[in-house]
């Protein structure tokens, strides 16, 4: 299981909608917004950095 970096959700890598490599890790999405969200700043999101809890979907779920 993986963690979206933006919203903070638990993502399975081979059901994830989306995802993009950042120095050298591979990030996974639970939907188009928090991709998106992701390579306009990866920085921000990369490497454990606090994203917005739940910022793509309110907490609930992406899908």
């Amino acid at each position: 299981m993986a963690i979206d970096p933006v919203c903070k959700m638990n993502v399975e890598p081979e059901k994830a909608v989306a995802k993009a490599e950042h120095a050298g890790q591979v990030y996974y999405f639970c939907s188009e917004a928090c991709h998106k969200a992701f390579t306009a700043e990866p920085q921000k999101y990369a490497g454990g950095a606090q994203g917005g809890k739940g910022s793509c979907c309110g907490g609930s779920s992406c899908h």
